[in-house]
């Protein structure tokens, strides 16, 4: 695998390129790339809904850390009905150890190679407070029914929600999801098409895929660099002692 495919970008088009191929998803299936989970403080590197299941991605590279996956796991279990997480090879033994047994834990090898690693044994435990504040106030609105002419709280359109059976909480926000992210994925498959799925596309799904893309795609090439001075320094040292 090419340096430049160790950047999250690439790892989010092979695992798209995966569950493509293994017909999880299609050009009917609505894509977000960095989704906001409500008011939890996380983003969802990659969310799905294929039509019958909401899933959640989280991708770690060969430069990420670990050191807030399971925190990051905690609200992705609450929010998503599968959960997913895709690493580089590097950060496998670690990643299986800190998911939880409701998660799917993927590996991506330095030919970019995507693997199940262990598959989910039990499903996630969806927490419906953590779930509805994926909806917006007019969302939640339309979920409670809600009439009245004056302002509405979201707290306590939250508080109405929860009391609403689960199927009636998902099915809103299937709807929600594939309405917002309905113009970007058509425009990410119609940019696709046949082909392979490649890091220009991944900018058809999300406003801030873009901007965050460049800003760690440079802050990797600044890690190489330094990653590289050290080890000439390190060759160096040795032969001026040697």
């Amino acid at each position: 695998m090419k340096a430049e495919k160790f950047y999250e970008s690439y790892l989010k088009c092979e695992f798209l390129n995966y569950l493509r191929l293994g017909d999880i998803i299609n050009v009917r299936s609505s894509i977000a790339s960095e989704y906001v989970l409500g008011n939890t403080g996380r983003r969802a590197d990659l969310a799905v809904h294929n039509g019958s299941r909401f899933i959640g991605i989280e991708v770690k590279s060969r430069h990420d850390t670990l050191a807030r996956l399971r925190d990051q796991l905690d609200v992705y279990t609450a929010c998503f009905d599968d959960v997913m997480i895709v690493l580089d090879e590097r950060h496998v033994e670690e990643g299986l150890e800190i998911a939880s047994a409701d998660v799917e834990v993927f590996e991506v090898n330095r030919k970019g190679d995507v693997s199940l690693r262990r598959a989910a044994e039990i499903k996630p435990r969806i927490d419906p407070n953590t779930r509805l504040q994926l909806l917006t106030i007019q969302e939640l609105k339309k979920l409670t029914g809600y009439c009245g002419n004056a302002p509405a709280k979201k707290r306590l359109l939250l508080e109405e929600a929860k009391s609403l059976p689960k199927d009636a909480i998902s099915e809103a926000i299937a709807v929600a999801f594939r309405q917002t992210f309905s113009d970007t994925s058509q425009n990410f498959w119609r940019h696709v098409k046949r082909k392979r799925v490649t890091p220009d596309a991944l900018c058809h799904l999300s406003r801030f895929a873009s901007e965050r893309i460049r800003l760690r795609e440079k802050q990797y090439e600044k890690a190489r660099f330094w990653d590289a001075w050290r080890q000439d320094a390190f060759i160096a040292l040795q032969e001026a002692t040697a």
